[in-house]
Formats: structure tokens, sequence, C-alpha cells
């Protein structure tokens, strides 16, 4: 969350919350000791019924049928497969249920956008009998049946080919089932990857998987920051809460099963012999392919949802620096970088819409238009740096604040709240109000993004009032979605919930379209949901701790990146130097220094853009255009990004996933890198990086895929041709362990900055 100039909202409280409830329980904590283990919180945020599992039966009409160039094979299970998949695309456990059904309720609670999910059962149907099997007139194999012999539900199965090397699969139950189940079986050992932003591993087996954008928290199961988190705000979130779920996946045996809806779902990976989806709803649709290698499989799961083109060439020439604090203040910013010899591409300022003073900090005034009391001389300004080609970046929500629309207008500019009321473009509460959300100092009402009509206003808004400012681009934060409970004008907020962010990212490439900067204008979003591969410019990673953890601090980034490009999201960066932090008096704050943020700058280098945050408490945080001597190291590793820029162009002409920063595994998955280089980040197959990912160390494991590796800063070669090589290797702080390989265009590029 990025909506503050010096902490958001939520994470000002949750930091007040926190210093206070620990002072209070200081004593009891010191009583019970080692609670945090023993409590195992954080809390679920996700508490779901099991899926029902039953028996096959199939009565009379097993068979084998050809639909396109699949053969459907039913006997005492299904098997589907495909001249050109390494394995089976579809099969399903001998003798089990392929297809059941419940009835549930749902029930919520919105944590400020952290909603809790829980869900019970009322029935279950997991006796499927098949009864009928028919090609129909469309050349669709049509199976159906019951579900259950006594009170039984129908089902109905349809399966086409809805793309080469796609089957689509259609289901649909009968009353009063609501939700439905999908089982393929997994081979022992088959991983499971991608999924949208997932952090709790590169390989998901094992785990449950909501596809619910929401806030993902703050510790996400780093102790003991997440049990004070959850002690004092219910706050922490855990590995299954994420900003931008997405559905599509990739096996280890290079398949895959998508759910293509927009119902509440979720992934069952527990079980050891299968995969189960999860759809609340009577209807799904759902895709199925297999091919030679995992990368053809996310192409063809991807190509339905889209592919952003990569940002435009002016975000590779340099940092984009985000910095703050007025006009005479950024100028010095500015100085200070360009004093270091910091190439810079674009500031990014996200206070240029002013400040608010709460009880818990500094905030930002939710109209979206500039206060020229906050920038004096601000046309003069975005001049002199547009002068240096300096691009200016700004800052946007769905949202809009009371009060900042009437300080707007009192300053002569637009009161956009009060044009939203009138128009009736704002979300309601239950009983007709205008839903004023409480954002912890002032209340913020969500422009309903169902209405068509709304949509476009707000896009004419962005156009007109931040593009028409002058700005090149913006963060488009939050929209994870709506209250579950709140009136919109196209039904409840929990029927909107997964299409909101990608109607956010709709709005914003419209704008785009009306300001005339469809090809020069950059946006990035941090919520999203499958469709954001195409409907996104731009994705960031969401708000990571100021820490070095695998649950939310830097080295979840890594897992981040992977498993977003393993769902078919390439154009995709975070914030450097993560962006949480929050004053505790038990625990040392997590809170960065110089170190971590050059650490993760040097992590950050393989992204299509290169991007600084001076976080939610700047005054306590490293910050680079603060600091001659910090800016001076990112000055180096800014230097390495540009000279990457003309490798990700050659990448990016080749089209799909080419210049997506993946796992090894994705490039080589017969080498066996999988579970060894789960670390490593590869962009094309020719460059390689084996970040730093623990503090105050100076050297790192590397796995080499097959081939010859050059170390850019010493020159040294690494690997063997045929075989995946493991070294220990130097990497002091400012040169990451970078290589490329030799005798590539990529690799005389880079030769530049060998000793």
């Amino acid at each position: 969350m990025t909506d503050t100039a010096a902490a958001p909202p939520r994470r000002r409280r949750v930091g007040r919350r926190i210093r206070l409830a620990v002072l209070a329980l200081v004593g009891a904590a010191a009583i019970l000791g080692g609670v945090f283990v023993a409590v195992q919180l954080p809390q679920s945020a996700t508490q779901l019924a099991d899926p029902p599992r039953g028996d096959l039966i199939v009565d009379g009409v097993d068979g084998e049928w050809r639909i396109g160039e699949f053969t459907i094979v039913l006997d005492e299970a299904l098997h589907v497969t495909h001249p050109q998949a390494a394995a089976s695309v579809w099969q399903t456990v001998p003798g089990e249920a392929f297809l059941t059904a419940a009835q549930g309720r749902a029930s919520y609670i919105d944590d400020l956008g952290l909603v809790r999910v829980s869900d019970d059962q009322d029935a279950i149907w997991n006796t499927q009998h098949v009864t009928a099997a028919e090609v129909d007139s469309e050349g669709a194999l049509a199976l159906s049946g019951t579900l259950d012999d006594v009170d039984s539900v129908t089902w109905t199965l349809r399966l086409r080919e809805g793309a080469p090397g796609r089957l689509d699969a259609e289901i649909s139950v009968s009353e009063p089932a609501n939700r439905v189940y999908l089982t393929a079986a997994l081979d022992d050992g088959e991983g499971v990857h991608g999924l949208g932003a997932q952090s709790a591993g590169w390989d998901l087996r094992g785990d449950r998987v909501p596809m619910i954008p929401r806030e993902q928290g703050i510790g996400r199961g780093e102790q003991p920051l997440s049990f004070l988190v959850d002690l004092a705000a219910s706050s922490a979130g855990g590995q299954d809460t994420t900003y931008l779920p997405s559905a599509v996946n990739v096996t280890g045996l290079s398949r895959s099963l998508v759910y293509r809806g927009d119902a509440f779902s979720s992934v069952d990976l527990r079980p050891d012999d299968l995969v189960i989806w999860e759809v609340w709803s009577s209807t799904a649709d759902f895709s199925l392919a297999a091919a030679a290698t995992p990368a053809d499989v996310v192409a063809i799961q991807s190509a339905w949802a889209g592919a952003a083109e990569p940002p435009p060439a002016w975000t590779r020439t340099g940092l984009i620096a985000g910095i703050q604090g007025g006009t005479d203040e950024v100028r010095e910013k500015v100085a200070t970088l360009q004093a270091a010899d910091v190439p810079l591409a674009a500031v990014w300022l996200q206070d240029w819409v002013g400040r608010r003073t709460t009880d818990f900090g500094e905030r930002l005034q939710w109209n979206w238009s500039l206060d020229d009391e906050q920038y004096p001389g601000w046309e003069q300004l975005v001049a002199d740096l547009e002068a240096q080609g300096i691009r200016v970046l700004t800052y946007v929500n769905p949202s809009l604040s009371v009060d900042s629309g009437a300080a707007a207008s009192a300053r002569g500019g637009r009161d956009l709240y009060a044009e939203a009321a009138a128009a009736g473009y704002l979300a309601l509460d239950e009983g007709g109000a205008v839903l004023d959300i409480d954002q912890h100092g002032f209340t913020a009402a969500m422009v309903d993004l169902s209405d068509a009509d709304a949509r476009e206003w707000l896009a004419r808004v962005i156009a007109d009032e931040v593009a028409g400012a002058g700005a090149s681009g913006w963060m488009a934060d939050f929209a994870e979605g709506p209250p579950p409970d709140a009136v919109l004008a196209g039904g409840s907020g929990a029927d909107w919930r997964v299409r909101w962010p990608v109607l956010w990212q709709d709005v914003n490439r419209r704008a785009l379209e009306i300001a005339g900067l469809e090809a020069d204008g950059f946006v990035w979003h941090r919520s999203g949901g499958t469709r954001s591969a195409g409907a996104a410019d731009a994705l960031w990673l969401g708000d990571q701790t100021q820490d070095w953890s695998r649950e939310d601090g830097l080295a979840s980034t890594v897992t981040l990146t992977q498993s977003l490009s393993a769902s078919g999201m390439a154009q995709v960066h975070g914030d450097i130097g993560g962006y949480t932090s929050i004053d505790l008096p038990v625990i040392p704050d997590p809170v960065r220094d110089d170190e971590l943020v050059i650490r993760w700058a040097e992590a950050s280098l393989l992204q299509p853009v290169l991007r600084t945050h001076e976080g939610n408490r700047p005054a306590v945080s490293a910050q680079p255009a603060e600091d001659a001597e910090l800016a001076a190291q990112l000055a180096e590793l800014t230097r390495v990004f540009v000279a990457l820029g003309p490798e990700r162009e050659r990448l990016a002409a080749q089209g799909g996933l080419a210049d997506a920063v993946q796992h090894p595994w994705m490039l080589a998955p017969d080498a066996g890198l999988d579970g060894i280089a789960d670390e490593e980040l590869q962009l094309g197959p020719d460059v390689l990086l084996a970040p730093v990912l623990s503090a105050g160390a100076t050297t790192v494991d590397v796995a080499f895929p097959p081939g010859r590796w050059q170390n850019i800063w010493t020159g040294a070669v690494f690997g063997e041709a045929s075989s995946v090589t493991r070294e220990s290797v130097d990497a002091p702080m400012g040169r990451p362990a970078l290589f490329v390989r030799d005798g590539t265009a990529v690799a005389g590029e880079l030769s530049v900055f060998a000793d």
C-alpha cells in the first residue's frame, strides 16, 4: 500500500496499536513465554471446508473419443492425451469421482481489505454417476450424470478444443448445489508452480491456495512480528493472503488445469495424489493443457488472458526514484542522485495531491488533482525535469475522500467526491447511504467499478487531472476489492471482488487512451487476477516488510517473481528496500539499512523497471536520495540495469514470456534445477542472477544451468556445457552474483563492468 507521504492509514495505525498493545501485554507475554509459537499465529484468513471426495461409477457409457487433437478415454477414470504433450493432459484417480458438489454458506470479516473468508457445507454430493456421453453438433464431448442416488444433483461436463493445445471444460451442477469441485491426478514429486503472487514456495504442493485478491498483511507468518501484529490489529495475514492471485499454473510434468471464471475459488494441493479446484458457483469453466515444456504450457494457458507489452523504452534508461516532500525537497533529492551519477528515468512523486495530518502521521489527500500548495511551481518543476530527460510519475487509487474534495474545491479545484456522489458513482452500504470506509484518521468511499458509467467518469478524471498535470504515468494502488457487503450497481461486493482489480486496470488503460499515452505512459498496479496478465500495463509485488524474511521481506520477492512469471505475467517489479516498517518496543524494528537497500536493488536488476520507494517511515529508513554514499552504490547497479536494456529488447521481440524474469527450471526443465535453484532468477537463456538474501553474507551458493557462465565483475567462467554445477561464489555488497552466458551478445554488452 502506497497511499501516503509518510505512512498509509492502516499501517500507521497498526504501528501505534502495536506499541500500545505490546507495552500492555509485556507482562503477560513474559509469563506465557514462546506463546507466539504455541498459538501458531497469525490465524488463517481462509477457513474452508474440505472438498468432498467419493466414488466414480460409469454406467455403461465408457468409450474413446477424438475431440480436435485430443484423445479422451473414459473407463474407470478419465484420461486425456495430446500428441504434442510430454504427459497426459488430464488423468483422474481410478475409481474416484472427478467432479463433486456441495451446498455452502460463506461468511466474511473485512479488516480494511484483509478479508477473512470462511465456508460451511450444508450438504455434499460426492458419488459421481456418469450416465451419458455423446459428441454434440459442435464437436464437443458432453458427459452427464448424477451425484449420489438419493436427492441427487445432476451434472454436465462439456469438453471441446478451445485453441491449439488447449481443452476447455464447461461444468454445471443443478440446485441446490452452489460449490463445484474438479480434480486431476498428480504424480509423486510433481510440483505445482504459479498461481499468482505466492510466496509460500516455488512448489506449492501441500498448500491450499485461495484465489481471492486482498491485503496480504504485515509479516505473513514471520515471527515474532506476525504474532505482535495479529495480537494488536489482526493484520498479519499469512501465506494464504495475496494481492494478486492467478489461476494459471504449470506442473513439473508440463501440464496445467486452470479455472477461467470470476467466482471465489481455491486450489487444494494438500492431497498426495491430486489437485482439487473448488469454485463457489453452480457453473465453472476450466482449461487444460499439456505440452513439451512448461513455458509452452504457460503460453497456452495465459493466451486467453492476454499479455502486456513491455514498459516504454524510457523506463529502461535509468532509475525511477520514489521521492516526495514538495517542490524544493524534490529538487534537492534529484540533485543528490545526480551528483552521485545515478541515471534517472523518472521521479515518482506520490504526494502530488497534498498531505493531511492525522493522529497516525502524515497522509495523502484522496482527491486526484494537483495540490499547488504542496507543489508550488509544479509546471516549472515538470518542465525542468523533462529538460533533463527525467519523467514525472504520480499516484492514484479508486477511492475518494469527502474532506479532500472539499479542500480541493476551496483551492479552486474539482471536488471529485461531490461529483461522484451526485452522479451515483460511489459504493453504498446496505442502508443505501454512501459507504464511507474508515481509513484511520479519515474516511473514503470507493468508486463503483461495477458501473460502466462510473468507470468512464473515473478514467476521464485520471486523464484530465493526472495526465493533464504532466505525468507520464502513475502508481494505480489498492483495488483488491470492495467490502463483501457493499451494495453496487451490479450486485454485492462479494459478487464483484474477484473482478475488481481488472476493472481498475481497465479504467487506467482507458485513461491512458484518452490522454494519448497508450504507447508512452507507464502505469503499475498492486492488485490483480488471472486476466491482469493482459489488462495491467505492469504489476508490482506489493508491500513487503523492510527485512530479509522469506515470508514478507527481501527473500519473498524472489519467490513472488518466479510464481508470477509461471502465471504468465512478465511485466513485474518491486519496491527497492521494501515498504513496511513498524516501531516495536520489544523486538528490533523491521527497518531497512544501507545493506538491505543495496541487496534489494541487486535482486531487482533483471526486472523490467528499477524503482525505489521511501517506505512508510522515511525518516528512519535508509534513503538513497538523501545519502550521497548510498546513492553512489545504487548508481553502479543502475548502470548494470541500463546495460541490460538491449537484452530485454531482444527478448521482448520474441513475444510471449521471453522477457519474463523466471525460475531457471522454466528455461531448462530437464536439467534438474527444480528444488536447487529456487533462490535464483533468470532473464532469458543468457542472464542468471543469484541474489544475496541474508544479512551480512558475502558469498552465495549458485546452481548453474548447463552452459558456460561468466561473472560480469571478475570475468571468471563457471559451469559445464551439458550438466548442472554448483559452486559458492563471492558476492560482496554492490557486486551481486550476476552471470551471462559466455560468448553471447549480452556478455559483450556487460563486459564493461569486469575488473
